[in-house]
């Protein structure tokens, strides 16, 4: 029997929530009617969900998220919100709400939301002790490197809802590692002897989007000779991984939530109506519920692929992980590169542990193999070390002298902007070692926006 707590001071909405609850579940029912109250009773009663409105005397449901985070103690808490006003609900998953539930309730979208954050209320309430066990030994297989607090709290979570089918997200920014994760979660699930595919969604074009993902049959378009199988069918019974899934466009969503929905779908041009049998982890390095606020992300899909979110932190928050990090790169990079770098000085090590990485563990990786490759000594030092922020005079000169010669050309004045666009966009991808990802963050743009791009002036090269 799973517990619930209500906390509001309107004995009418706990009145409402019971009976809601009640027609699906098999619950134990507690009551709080202001913050203080449901404060304590959560730390007495520990239960599997907690439903919090904000408006109450003593203390407010936001007040009390922040006292928990204070505290670093975790529940599964639904924040009550009004309907329109997702920016409370941007506010509560900030301080550690698991979802929203908006008044007036939608009685599907109500059952939805609740029975996902039962499952995990129970998961967390049973599984810790086993997840942390899994983590470390998933962490010595899989060569997962961290030993910050912030990350091993991250892998504790990660390794909690890898055995379930909850689908999740992963939140970071961009070269933070959030397909790496996405496979530490598969590797440790039932389905880990399946495929995993990741997609990237921002490098599918809107036309191609059901063709890619749920293939199509012979003759369904001009030069379709034969069925195709889409990447639902090839990832069956495996994970799939949306990767940046906030690029997908309005009619996108609205096809993959029809799928997420009814668990089946059809070929481009076909008739029968195929099983879904997938696990769905996406991935993004926006806030979607700021893209929900907008309007460009649709909120039922939202709700459908967000059962379980993880935060990846930024390599900057997580400076002791930098020397195992380091450690590790040049394990791998002595041997691509046929070097023997067998330490790092401190003030090389200090360096880097000191640098503000915008650009990640991506950033990190590139940066010590060029360390390596210009290492044939044994011990690194700063001479080795090229950091991504230090233009050279050489560099800033032909930088100076390409713009010079853009804005002298006898052209029109959008030419010119056009052209000076494609260098620039040229140059971030050059810089960031042709990475999408990388190019795209430091020009801060999206990757689907950096795709038309390359398009549009010609630079675009599969990678």
């Amino acid at each position: 029997m799973k517990k619930v707590l209500i906390i509001d001071d309107n004995k009418d909405i706990h009145t409402v929530l019971e009976g809601l609850l009640i027609k699906n579940n098999d619950i134990t029912f507690s009551h709080a009617y202001n913050g203080m109250e449901g404060y304590n009773k959560l730390k007495q009663l520990q239960p599997d969900l907690t439903i919090l409105d904000n408006q109450m005397p003593v203390m407010s449901g936001f007040d009390l998220l922040e006292k928990l985070k204070r505290e670093n103690k975790k529940y599964p808490i639904i924040m009550l919100t009004a309907f329109g006003q997702i920016s409370d609900a941007v506010a509560a998953i900030k301080l550690g709400a698991l979802d929203y539930l908006t008044k007036p309730f939608d009685e599907d979208q109500f059952n939805l939301i609740i029975n996902k954050a039962l499952r995990i209320g129970s998961l967390k309430n049973t599984s810790r002790e086993m997840a942390t066990k899994a983590s470390l030994q998933y962490n010595e297989r899989y060569h997962i490197i961290g030993e910050s607090k912030i990350f091993k709290n991250l892998l504790k979570d990660a390794a909690l809802v890898a055995p379930t089918d909850i689908n999740v997200i992963i939140n970071g920014s961009n070269g933070t590692g959030k397909e790496e994760i996405a496979k530490y979660i598969h590797y440790y699930s039932k389905r880990s002897n399946r495929q995993f595919i990741a997609v990237d969604c921002g490098a599918i074009p809107d036309n191609l989007f059901e063709r890619e993902m749920f293939g199509a049959v012979k003759g369904a378009y001009t030069g379709a000779e034969q069925d195709t199988k889409g990447l639902f069918e090839a990832a069956d019974g495996g994970t799939i991984f949306l990767d940046e899934i906030g690029n997908l466009s309005p009619s996108a969503q609205t096809s993959l939530l029809r799928v997420l929905e009814n668990r089946v779908y059809r070929q481009v041009g076909g008739l029968e109506e195929k099983k879904l049998d997938v696990r769905l982890i996406s991935a993004t390095n926006a806030k979607l519920l700021n893209e929900v606020s907008k309007g460009s992300f649709r909120e039922d899909l939202f709700h459908r692929i967000n059962g379980f979110d993880l935060l990846l932190p930024d390599l900057k928050d997580r400076k002791d992980d930098i020397p195992l990090l380091v450690n590790h790169f040049i394990t791998k990079f002595n041997t691509e590169l046929n070097r023997n770098v067998q330490q790092v000085s401190p003030q090389a090590m200090e360096t880097l542990q000191n640098h503000h990485w915008s650009g990640n563990i991506r950033e990190l990786i590139n940066t010590i193999q060029k360390a390596v490759l210009l290492c044939p000594e044994t011990s690194l030092t700063n001479n080795h070390i090229r950091l991504s922020n230090h233009t050279n005079n050489n560099e800033l000169k032909k930088e100076n002298n390409l713009i010079n010669e853009i804005i002298n050309k006898d052209i029109s004045i959008n030419e010119k902007i056009e052209l000076f666009e494609r260098e620039v966009i040229k140059h971030a991808v050059e810089t960031n070692n042709g990475n999408k990802s990388s190019a795209a963050s430091s020009l801060k743009i999206s990757r689907k926006t950096l795709y038309e791009k390359l398009k549009k002036f010609g630079l675009f090269k599969h990678s």
